[in-house]
């Protein structure tokens, strides 16, 4: 048996539901999480610069934040590292 914290890919539904980010924003969310400038992630959306960009801001003003930082920090350190350590479960065996 194997015990371990959630993945992201399991956290991210959820903290994209308590923010009501929309599928595109999610999209675009996680294309920013992984450190992808506006033109990159406009490219993989299909998408032009400044659609991506109106996206990001309405992502920021549905999480609270001002920057790409905060949004990653807000996210995945807030959300997902209490998460992992709450489930955390050590098995010791021996």
């Amino acid at each position: 048996m194997v015990i371990e914290p959630a993945k992201t890919s399991e956290i991210v539904p959820l903290i994209v539901d308590a923010y009501e980010l929309t599928d595109r924003e999610t999209e675009v969310t996680q294309y920013t999480a992984r450190g992808l400038p506006t033109g990159e992630i406009a490219d993989r959306l299909h998408l032009s610069p400044h659609t991506v960009r109106d996206h990001i801001k309405a992502v920021f003003e549905k999480v609270g934040v001002s920057s790409r930082g905060e949004l990653v920090g807000k996210l995945f350190t807030e959300y997902y590292a209490p998460l992992a350590e709450k489930n955390m479960t050590r098995v010791h065996t021996g």
